[in-house]
């Protein structure tokens, strides 16, 4: 493994690539998004430059107070809507919002460009059922 100089990044050259993108859709619309991103996400897996990819629906922390490594930060509104009830048991709104994150863990020798590029071609026809904008992140593993 080829390490980066020290005054560099402290990542591992070698090592693949994690993309995460992160979007907002209606409660009642996330089935549908899901489906066709796991569909998606099926076509990929023969040619092996993703070695895995998920699609994640994001849950509300706890809200008791007793994590002591819970974030402090103020939660979205879209961090209740990922449950279907609320603790008392009342329904989540009909337009509460889901938020969604696609992963995928890419080989080293992948384009990374070209591999955004495709994903942002295969989110094309589910663009009128997102709540705003998509974001996309990337990650690298630190070396150890």
């Amino acid at each position: 493994m080829e390490r980066v100089q020290r005054g560099e990044s402290v990542t591992d050259r070698t090592a693949g690539l994690l993309i995460c993108i992160y979007y907002r859709v209606a409660r009642t619309d996330a089935p549908r998004v899901i489906s066709e991103v796991r569909e998606f996400q099926r076509t990929l897996r023969p040619g092996g430059h993703v070695e895995e990819a998920q699609v994640l629906l994001r849950c509300g922390l706890p809200r008791d107070g007793t994590s002591p490594t819970r974030s402090t930060a103020v939660q979205s509104p879209t961090a209740d809507a990922s449950l279907s009830a609320t603790p008392s048991g009342a329904a989540v709104a009909p337009d509460a919002e889901h938020t969604l994150m696609e992963t995928y863990a890419l080989a080293p020798s992948v384009d990374a460009a070209a591999f955004l590029a495709a994903l942002d071609a295969a989110a094309t026809p589910l663009a009128a059922l997102l709540r705003g904008a998509r974001h996309t992140e990337l990650f690298t593993p630190c070396a150890s």
